[in-house]
């Protein structure tokens, strides 16, 4: 009998990137002349968030400008991020806790998982938590359920890993 080939649709930013580009806005803020003079801090939790705390008005947008930037650059997508409001602290200045939203919700795997099916390809689609594991015996059936899913816009930025 043969062994069927599967993958896994998942939606998991890079967090080494992310890490790198975190570092690599440290290092632009410790250098810009416009940042200099102000108290700013970077908080990296390395899993869930980044909190960034600096004077309000421009210098938080630019901050905040900063960060994306960066991480766009190292290919991490900004649809990754939920940037929360900013909260008001003491001495004018505020705080903005920046969340990587990781793995798909319910709705959006019941999403993906119905565009799989509605190709009518001999593949199976199975929600696993946060995943859509797809299956199938033949790999070119696997490969055009990728190529019809990263057409589609299901609101997250998706990947396709543990392909077996």
């Amino acid at each position: 009998m043969a062994k069927d080939s599967s993958f896994d649709i998942v939606s998991e930013p890079d967090l080494g990137e992310v890490t790198n580009a975190v570092d690599q806005t440290e290092r632009e803020v410790a250098q810009r002349y416009d940042f200099r003079g102000h108290d700013i801090t970077i908080a990296w939790d390395r899993d869930r968030s980044i909190v960034l705390e600096a004077p309000e008005g421009m210098v938080m947008d630019s901050l905040l400008a900063v960060l994306e930037q960066k991480l766009a650059r190292r290919g991490v997508s900004l649809r990754f991020l939920e940037t929360g409001a900013p909260e008001p602290r003491s001495n004018n200045r505020a705080r903005i806790t920046v969340t990587l939203k990781r793995g798909l919700t319910p709705e959006t795997a019941k999403q993906v998982s119905a565009a799989v099916r509605a190709l009518k390809i001999k593949v199976d689609p199975q929600i696993q938590g946060s995943i859509v594991r797809v299956s199938g015996k033949n790999k070119d059936d696997l490969q055009a359920v990728i190529a019809h899913v990263q057409q589609q816009d299901f609101g997250v930025e998706l990947a396709f890993t543990n392909y077996r």
